[in-house]
């Protein structure tokens, strides 16, 4: 979070320790520059903290939650909190292992209050467990003075965080009053400390980092010590901040990471070492990093990293680094506003010289079982043939190879358009355009991939057809097999297409319903409509035959009311594209496959946040001027 109250003390109430004890680093309070690893630091470190192998974690790991916390407590559990975008709420979820979190329930233990203190801005809760109770700290702000955020603690005295009753110890008063928030805890050599972000009224920024000692769990005492304050580049864009500490103590040194500028993509991690027998009180033992530890990073397309805590694997060895990120850089409107910081985790590297490696945010990926592989599968016709499937397969969605081709010839007529699916029977199967007229579609099936059989056409009981094209399987959450075909009548002028839903009624996919428009699709030429569901909602990709794009539109139900979001040139992947076809990645993201028909290229687009932004378009290699319309089936074999 970065955003300070609009009005803040002129001056201090007390004045700070850290202005004499910062004063031979030649700023005042404030942490020194140094390289990581130089002869600055302490002396003779403890050896190096050797990480083991760390397990293949999916991420992100917990969607929407922001400034992660997760703490491996003696009971074997993982707890994790995190900001909910909706600022409202405490959530706690718990699991035996990290990736469990992903899907472990999540309890509300406590609610943002109506009216007075603790009415809004519900930020960055943090969970521990000290002297046999449980404490959450987090920052909020009165309902009817939304930035004056200031830090708060509940206790719990259950030995089950989600048991007992969360009871509120009030607020941390610290010697200057301004905006505060991110307050986190650790010991060090018997003395429990609390460190925390607060507007420094005497230089007007954001926020500083501040340390102190604590009398109990929601007491400071002495001196509030500035240990880092907003100076470079890197931690001024957009916002002066230095905010979201945490504390790891490794190889005879304390490390601090905290973020630093706006919470958009310039969002970023710096990092601040002190030797473990130095006096962490003193400003002057802190060493900042000059340059942040941890960015945005285009290749693997993760954007603002930050916000972070650490805990450690489940072999018990591995350091893992907990932070949030977004998948796209641009953002419209206020940072804040925008849910889409997801919670991620990661290994932390470890240099010979006993300093950390952050590395850069790994791109998102499922967790893969190593006994298993993904395999698309991929059934297309050809510029050269349209009376023959071709098969190929690929690990990647991207670099294909041939299976066989040609691997099924139908009886008679055609085989355009053929979609592929795995039917619960276990047979693969085809649906496809039997011919440029009439009202047919085709059916074939095969164990192998590459030996198919012709199963029959299916006549299409409409009145008046004259095109049925275009055939695209789809399968529900159920098994349930469904097929969206373009359908040409004379009711409409020639080549004027509308997409019908058509619904298998048994198990053999040998009958099916009548064909029914799909509403909101209905009233323009669309053909070529693909369907998925993602985020509880179905989501159309069509070409609008009028004007050669493919749009994208949504409903609550498969046969629609459909709602256009993207029409025209939305995504950037021009116009004379069709054939639109969808595929899940193994990252989370979705693929899109379509014909450049006119070019005699085949394109690919991919997105990773739910369809609102797309990656430029890029020619799928080995296929593009030879593979036609095709459908991409994918299973873990």
């Amino acid at each position: 979070m970065s955003r300070s109250e609009e009005h803040q003390p002129s001056r201090r109430r007390v004045v700070m320790g850290a202005l004499v004890l910062g004063a031979a680093a030649g700023t005042p309070g404030i942490a020194r520059a140094a390289t990581l690893g130089t002869p600055q630091e302490a002396a003779a470190p403890a050896a190096p903290r050797a990480a083991a192998k760390a397990p293949a974690y999916a991420n992100p790991l917990v969607r929407r939650r922001a400034d992660p916390h997760i703490l491996k407590h003696t009971d074997g559990y993982y707890y994790f909190t995190a900001t909910v975008p909706e600022y409202d709420r405490i959530v706690l979820r718990r699991s035996r292992t990290i990736g469990g979190l992903a899907t472990a329930a999540e309890s509300v233990i406590w609610k943002k209050h109506t009216s007075g203190d603790m009415g809004a801005h519900i930020w960055a809760p943090e969970i521990h467990f000290i002297d046999g109770k449980w404490y959450v700290y987090f920052a909020s702000a009165p309902a009817n003075d939304v930035w004056k955020i200031r830090m708060w603690v509940l206790e719990n005295a259950s030995a089950n965080p989600f048991a007992g009753t969360w009871t509120e110890k009030g607020r941390i008063v610290t010697p200057v009053d301004s905006f505060s928030l991110d307050a986190s805890t650790f010991t060090h050599q018997g003395t429990r400390y609390l460190v925390w972000a607060q507007s420094n009224p005497d230089v007007g920024n954001n926020s500083s980092i501040y340390l102190a000692r604590m009398a109990n769990p929601w007491t400071i005492t002495g001196p509030q010590v500035e240990i880092s304050r907003p100076t470079y580049d890197w931690e001024t864009r957009g916002f002066k901040v230095n905010e979201g500490p945490s504390v790891l103590q490794r190889n005879g040194r304390v490390f601090l990471t905290y973020s630093a500028s706006a919470t958009d993509a310039n969002y970023c991690m710096g990092l601040l070492t002190a030797s473990a027998d130095s006096d962490l009180l003193a400003a002057a033992s802190w060493k900042k990093s000059p340059q942040p530890v941890f960015t945005s990073n285009d290749t693997t397309k993760q954007y603002g990293p930050g916000h972070n805590s650490f805990t450690v694997a489940e072999d018990g060895r591995t350091d893992l680094l907990v932070y949030h990120a977004r998948q796209y850089k641009d953002i419209t409107g206020d940072p804040l506003n925008d849910p889409n910081r997801h919670t991620r985790v990661q290994a932390l590297g470890w240099r010979a010289d006993g300093t950390p490696d952050f590395g850069v945010p790994v791109a998102d990926a499922a967790a893969r079982d190593t006994t298993a592989a993904t395999r698309f599968t991929m059934t297309a016709f050809t510029n050269s043939s349209e009376s023959n499937m071709y098969v190929y397969q690929s690990s990647d969605a991207t670099t294909y190879t041939l299976l066989k081709g040609p691997a099924y010839t139908p009886p008679s007529g055609l085989i355009r358009d053929p979609s592929v699916i795995k039917h619960t029977d276990g047979y693969y199967y085809i649906v496809y355009t039997t011919n440029w007229t009439g009202n047919t579609i085709g059916f074939a099936r095969s164990r192998d991939r590459v030996n198919w059989t012709f199963v029959r056409d299916h006549t299409l009981p409409v009145a008046g057809l004259e095109r049925t094209w275009a055939p695209e399987f789809f399968v529900d959450d159920g098994g349930g097999v469904h097929i969206v075909v373009s359908l040409d009548t004379t009711s409409t002028p020639d080549y004027v297409f509308r997409p019908h839903l058509l619904t298998a009624t048994n198990a053999s996919l040998s009958s099916w319903t009548t064909p029914t428009p799909l509403k909101g699709l209905d009233t323009a030429n669309y053909i070529d409509t693909f369907v998925v569901r993602h985020a509880g909602q179905y989501h159309a990709f069509t070409k609008q035959e009028t004007t050669k794009y493919i749009e994208h539109a949504t409903a609550g139900s498969l046969g629609g009311p459909y709602t256009f979001r993207g029409t025209g040139d939305w995504a950037g992947w021009g116009s004379w594209r069709e054939g639109p076809a969808l595929v899940r990645l193994d990252n989370g993201g979705w693929r899109i496959y379509f014909d450049g028909y006119t070019e005699q290229k085949y394109y690919y687009s991919d997105s990773l946040d739910g369809f609102r932004t797309w990656t430029p378009i890029r020619e799928l290699p080995g296929l593009t001027g030879f593979a036609r319309h095709f459908t991409v089936w994918k299973e873990t074999v």
